[in-house]
């Protein structure tokens, strides 16, 4: 028990390392250089496009160019879920919905989005999602067109690996509703 007298010391020196300035805690967080997601910026229209369910059902390709509208942004990485246009996102039709988060697609059955989505990577220079704290030119809901080679991945479900996006347009929705941060 002789080392019971250290014991203060090293807990006063693990909470003092611990409680370092709260902005290094931010510092962790993915970045990418804007140049970097600027070059999978197309400025013009990539001309005529698949949809969803079509460019899933064709199956791989080295390139194509696939339109939908934007259902979710995965966190930290230049990844989205891009849902066929073929399915109306909340409150598109039917403005009285009154539905806060119209991108969830939350009106219709969890297959339906299964089947009417695509994964889509925006790749860096190593072959993998590009790590990065937000895609600033999107949004969700925005429909856009996105080119590049579509593949599987290792558990065969298809993905789009985007040399380039476009946004067609993003549409006007009530002012009640709040974009995710």
């Amino acid at each position: 028990m002789k080392c019971s007298h250290l014991l203060p010391f090293v807990v006063t020196a693990l909470l003092g390392a611990c409680s370092q300035d709260s902005g290094d805690r931010d510092a962790g967080q993915p970045t990418a250089p804007a140049a970097e997601l600027a070059k999978f910026t197309l400025t013009a229209d990539p001309g005529e496009a698949l949809g969803v369910v079509a460019a899933k059902h064709q199956g791989e390709a080295e390139q194509v160019v696939v339109e939908g509208r934007v259902h979710d942004i995965t966190k930290g990485f230049a990844m989205l879920k891009l849902m066929d246009t073929g399915l109306d996102y909340c409150g598109q039709v039917n403005k009285e919905d009154n539905c806060p988060t119209p991108w969830d697609y939350c009106c219709d059955s969890k297959d339906d989005r299964l089947a009417n989505s695509l994964l889509v990577e925006l790749r860096g220079a190593d072959g993998r999602p590009i790590a990065t704290a937000s895609l600033p030119e999107l949004r969700l809901c925005d429909l856009i067109k996105v080119r590049g080679a579509l593949q599987k991945d290792a558990q065969g479900n298809p993905v789009l690996v985007a040399s380039g996006v476009f946004r067609v347009e993003r549409p006007q929705l009530p002012d009640y509703v709040e974009w995710p941060q």
